[in-house]
This record gives structure tokens, C-alpha cells and sequence, in this order.
């Protein structure tokens, strides 16, 4: 074979870590390579490079602007108190565990590892060492994991530094923690794929090895399958595709059976055994709804909290409630095909919206309520902001499942990825305007209160109104 660059040499110093055997499987796996992908090598740590270079573009410049902007406008007495008390440290605690936790489940469904099906099947396959086959791309998910990370606590702790608090050893704080939380996040996602806990890999030269020649042929063909569907549906616009490729197979109370009691109790009993037999989804909402709840309750009562701080709330509901209105989703995803309990299209989306709205408010009012008033606010008016955002709620879930085709505009190569993101965000953009509005107009309105709860009410049974519209729009597209 003629003189020719070694793909896989950047490699061999992290093979050599990972304690495989570097004699001729290496060798064999750069003649591999070569012939897969010519002179040039994967051109894998190039695209890394360039994902890492958008990241610090856009972090840098409208991450750090918008992060700066909230923390100067802000009350400085607020961010004291939250600081002193331990709040803050507490929630970004929070967010860098539910970070990890998304990471390592995120695994299971579409890991780290996950070659094009041709060299799973040509390669991988293959006599060689599997923890040498695929040494590379676990190395490249490490260094984009840590790399991001870093850039982004540094920018976050950069952001705190440019409003006037702290120095340069926040900035090297914030790096180093930024540093930290992105490598437990990539070893997290990479533990989920090889089915194993994150604390297994930390051990590089033994860990990371054995997860690698533990992943099967099967889940690496699944995966990159599941990879190659998804991709395909999030191009076309088709998020029905999307759920069903990355929904787990359900495997809890498959003996349990659906009793008939009556067509609006029947589905509430339907909505009920959905729940039992996806806990994960049913853990996700709660968590998420106790968080902006927590969120919710310190944005309701203090009149200096952030408006950043209401948005987010505002955020962590509607994705809790989504996580437990899935039969409203399904309704949708049915859409054209005949009724079998004889209840009509907006008729049977409706049912399914009570058991996400009298879970959401089992939990989110309680919380609110008790943290409200030992945070010095009316537990009344807690409560009633927390029926009203569970309106804004159900608006928000109504337009997001029936929100039907991606405009024509997604399909322009010009700017079709733009137009498909404003599509799809539309109904999150909804909940985070409407619901952070409404909490942050809350804490401000003083004796006017009630009138603002009226207004927020007025405005979720608007949007209702829309989200029926485009059901019964999208029931008349089906029909010949």
C-alpha cells in the first residue's frame, strides 16, 4: 500500500488510556478508515471544532448580552438575598443534576457512540477491538462535552463578573465548573448508551474501555436507525414520527386493561393507565412542575426577583403539564380517523385535558401557596395565579398538538431551518411570554391584583378559543 497520512493516529494516545491492545488492530482499523474515508480522516474533530465555534459565537455574544442585561437590570438587593440564603447555589445545583439525569436517559434513546449503519455493519462488526473501532468518536464526545461546558460557565460567570460582582476567580470558577458539569454530562449520556451507572466510567483507563466492547451490534444498529428516522422527521416536519422513534417501549402493567365507565370517564381512565405505565414520563412532569412551581412562587411574592426568573418558571410548566398530557397529542396524532366511544374530535381533546390540569394543580397549588406565604405573599392570590397559568397551560398544549403541517416557508433551503424552529417554538414562546407576564404583572400589581388575574383568565380562555380553531381545522384537513 502506498505512503499515506494514518487516519486514526490523533486517536492512539487515547486508545492507549482506554487499555486496548494497540498492535495490529490499530494498524487494520487506519487501513479501515482510509479506504471509508480517504486521506482526509472522519473530518469528525473538524465538525466538533465548528459546533464548539457557533457555541462561543452565539454564547459570547447574545448569551452573555442577554445574561449581563438580567442581572444589571435587576434588584441588586434580590440577587444579595437569593446569594446569602443559598437559593442560587441550590438551583443551579438543581439544573446541573436534571442536566446529567436528561444526559444519562438521553443515552438510552440516542447515544454518544453511534456510527453511520455502513460501518457498523463493514467495521465495527468486524474481528477488531471494539474499544479501539470506537475510541474515537467516545473521545470526541468527551472533548465536545468539556469544551462546551467550559465555554459556557465561563461565560456565565463572565456574565456576573460584567454586572459588577466578583472578579477574575469567578470567571475561573465558573470555567472550571462549566468544565466539570459538561464531562459528567458526556460521560452520563455515554453511561445511558452502554447501560451502566456514570460512576462505572470514571475509571479512563478500564471504565470507558469495557463500556465500549459491552455495547451490542444490535443497540449501535437501533440507534443509528432511530438517528437516521428522527433526522429524516425533524426535516420533514412530521413530530408524530419523531415521538413514536424515541418513545420507550412500554413494559410496566401491560396486564392492566382499560374498563369502560361512560365516554368522558373512559378516557380519564385511559389518561390514568398511560401514566401508570410510563413512570419515567409521570416522575418528568412532576419534577418539572414542582421546580417551576418553586420558580413560580419567589416570582409571585418578590417584586425584585428577575423577569428571566418568571420565564423560566413559566417554562419548567408547560413542560411539566406536556409530560402529562400526552393523550391530548395522541388525539391530534389521530386526527382523521373515526371516533370509536362516539365522542367528537374537540370533544375528546377536551376530556383528555382534565387529568394533566388536576394534576398540575394537585401539585403546583400546595407548593406555591406554602412557599408564597412564607415568602411573605397572599396565599389567595397564588392560588388563583396558579389556575390561571394552568389556562395558559392547556392553551399552550392545545396549540402545540394540533398545530398541524410546517409552513411551506420550512422548505426553502434559504431559511427553511429558521422557519421550522419559529414553528415549533411558537407554543413554548407562548407559555414563556403569557405565563412569565403573568406571574411578573402579579408581584407588581399591588391592590390591582385581582384585575390582572382577571385579565390573565380573559386571555387563557382567548387562547383556548385558538387551540379549539385549529383542532376543528385540522379535523376538516382530514376529511375528503
Amino acid at each position: 500500500m502506498s505512503e499515506r497520512p494514518v487516519a486514526g493516529a490523533g486517536a492512539h494516545a487515547f486508545g492507549d488510556e482506554l487499555g486496548g491492545e494497540m498492535g495490529s488492530d490499530s494498524e487494520r482499523l487506519d487501513d479501515a478508515l482510509y479506504v471509508v474515508h480517504g486521506s482526509r480522516g472522519s473530518g469528525g474533530l473538524g465538525r466538533l471544532l465548528y459546533a464548539v465555534y457557533l457555541v462561543a459565537i452565539f454564547a459570547g455574544i447574545y448569551g452573555f448580552t442577554l445574561w449581563r442585561g438580567v442581572l444589571v437590570s435587576s434588584d441588586p438587593e434580590f440577587i444579595d438575598t437569593m446569594v446569602r440564603s443559598g437559593w442560587g447555589l441550590g438551583a443551579i445545583a438543581v439544573v446541573v443534576a436534571g442536566l446529567v439525569g436528561l444526559a444519562w436517559r438521553l443515552g438510552s434513546v440516542r447515544g454518544p457512540v453511534v456510527p453511520p449503519l455502513p460501518f457498523i455493519d463493514q467495521v465495527v462488526a468486524g474481528p477488531l477491538d471494539r474499544a479501539i473501532v470506537l475510541r474515537e468518536r467516545l473521545a470526541l464526545t468527551l472533548l465536545g462535552g468539556g469544551s462546551i461546558g467550559l465555554l459556557l460557565g465561563a461565560i456565565f460567570a463572565g456574565g456576573v463578573v460584567g454586572s459588577g460582582v466578583g472578579g477574575v476567580g469567578t470567571v475561573a470558577a465558573g470555567a472550571a465548573a462549566g468544565l466539570a458539569t459538561g464531562l459528567a454530562s458526556a460521560l452520563a449520556w455515554f453511561a445511558g448508551q452502554a447501560g451502566t451507572r456514570p460512576r462505572a466510567l470514571v475509571d479512563v483507563r478500564h471504565g470507558l474501555a469495557t463500556g465500549l466492547r459491552g455495547l451490542r451490534l444490535e443497540e449501535l444498529r437501533r440507534h443509528a436507525i432511530r438517528s437516521t428516522h428522527a433526522g429524516g422527521a425533524v426535516l420533514a416536519g412530521d413530530l408524530r414520527a419523531v415521538r413514536l422513534d424515541v418513545a420507550a417501549p412500554v413494559t410496566r402493567a401491560r396486564g392492566r386493561r382499560l374498563r369502560a365507565a361512560g365516554r368522558y370517564p373512559t378516557i380519564m381512565r385511559r389518561d390514568l393507565l398511560g401514566l401508570r405505565r410510563t413512570p419515567f414520563q409521570v416522575v418528568t412532569g412532576a419534577c418539572l412542575t414542582i421546580g417551576g412551581s418553586a420558580l413560580a412562587a419567589v416570582s409571585l411574592t418578590q417584586a425584585g426577583a428577575p423577569v428571566i426568573v418568571a420565564g423560566l418558571a413559566a417554562v419548567a410548566l408547560y413542560f411539566g403539564f406536556g409530560a402529562l398530557a400526552e393523550g391530548v397529542r395522541l388525539v391530534a396524532d389521530n386526527a382523521g380517523t373515526t371516533p370509536l366511544i362516539g365522542l367528537g374530535f374537540r370533544a375528546e381533546a377536551a376530556a383528555h385535558l382534565v387529568v394533566p390540569v388536576t394534576a398540575f394543580l394537585a401539585l403546583a397549588t400546595p407548593i406555591t401557596a406554602l412557599l408564597g406565604s412564607r415568602l411573605g405573599g397572599q396565599p389567595w392570590v397564588v392560588a388563583g395565579a396558579v389556575v390561571v397559568l394552568a389556562g395558559l397551560l392547556c392553551a399552550a398544549t392545545l396549540l402545540a398538538a394540533f398545530r398541524g403541517a410546517p409552513p411551506e416557508a420550512s422548505f426553502v433551503p434559504e431559511f427553511g431551518p429558521i422557519a421550522m424552529t419559529y414553528w415549533y417554538a411558537r407554543p413554548l414562546t407562548l407559555a414563556a411570554v403569557s405565563g412569565g407576564l403573568l406571574i411578573n404583572r402579579v408581584a407588581h400589581a399591588g391592590p390591582n391584583v385581582g384585575a390582572v388575574l382577571v385579565g390573565g383568565a380573559g386571555s387563557a380562555l382567548v387562547l383556548i378559543g385558538v387551540g379549539f380553531y385549529l383542532a376543528r381545522k385540522l379535523e376538516l384537513g382530514h376529511r375528503i
